[in-house]
């Protein structure tokens, strides 16, 4: 009875009123009400303030909310843990992962996952890094994918690789550079940039701040695909991650660039997995397919 009522609280919080919980749930609005009394009456705290037809939740009630999630994430995972033992290789696998890992590093480890357990439901989330990690405490995901180490007591973080942060530009635009530029000589390029406050542009600002270097920013993209694009058609220089550009490189559509002086430059691309639980039997064979790819790749970037 207690998983019931805090459900149907879960769905009052989400949407706003008893009467839209209601509809939601199947249920009379009288019968929410109810259960919503008898929660409050058993935690002994109010969970709701009513505005009109709106309901907004307590400082206890943001508490609950969140233990509800909790709790209704592990009432999925027993469903799932049951449903598992009844179908082996079955079951479902959630995995939140950064934009660039889903585009460039997901889709070849999932092509070997599912060839050796192809009847696995496979669900992604693209989602920035923080909110990739909440879901993972928060259980709505399995696991997630990140570029840069997570550092929580509830979690563990695996490194799979180094993916080093290199500086390209087109074949035509590198002809036009000197044939060793110096990191000054950089100052006068324009960069095509990735927005402030990703974790990427915040590494290259801070070693090129170190060597007193104010790169000229000419373009400012949040994502890779476009930076990408004006990369190729010859609008200036960029540090990219390798795992995005390798492909690029490799058939002649950028050239990476070497000036004089450039420290290396690298992000980590790892594993966040619960602390604590039961990891699902997916869960579990897909971090087995994980490391043991890159453990043979010696940890790099790349085909």
């Amino acid at each position: 009875m207690l998983l019931r009522q805090l459900q149907t609280f879960a769905s009052i919080f989400e949407l706003g009123s008893l009467t839209a919980a209601a509809e939601h749930l199947h249920l009379s609005q009288p019968a929410v009400s109810r259960q919503l009394m008898a929660l409050e009456k058993e935690l002994g705290v109010g969970l709701c303030l009513r505005r009109g037809h709106t309901v907004l939740p307590t400082p206890a009630g943001e508490v609950v909310y969140a233990y509800a999630q909790r709790l209704m994430a592990l009432q999925r995972d027993l469903f799932q843990q049951v449903a598992t033992l009844a179908a082996p290789g079955a079951g479902s696998l959630t995995l939140s992962c950064v934009d660039t890992v889903a585009v460039y590093t997901l889709p070849d480890l999932l092509q070997e996952f599912l060839r050796d357990h192809p009847a696995v439901q496979v669900h992604v989330h693209t989602l920035p890094t923080r909110a990739a990690v909440a879901e993972v405490l928060q259980l709505e995901a399995d696991l997630a994918l990140t570029t840069t180490p997570v550092t929580h007591p509830r979690l563990s973080c695996l490194p799979l690789f180094e993916d080093p942060v290199v500086l390209v530009a087109s074949p035509a635009f590198a002809a036009s550079l000197p044939p060793s530029p110096t990191l000054h000589e950089l100052q006068d390029l324009p960069f095509i940039a990735y927005e402030a406050g990703t974790h990427l542009r915040a590494l290259v600002d801070a070693v090129l701040e170190q060597h007193g270097i104010r790169p000229r920013i000419a373009l400012e993209f949040d994502g890779h695909g476009a930076v990408r694009e004006v990369l190729l058609r010859g609008l200036g220089v960029a540090f990219v991650p390798l795992s995005t550009a390798w492909a690029d490189i490799d058939q002649g559509l950028l050239v990476r660039l070497a000036p004089e002086g450039l420290p290396d430059l690298s992000r980590q691309t790892s594993l966040v997995l619960p602390r604590e639980g039961s990891l699902t039997p997916a869960a579990r064979a897909f971090i087995d397919v994980a490391t043991a790819r890159f453990t043979q790749r010696r940890g790099t970037a790349g085909p």
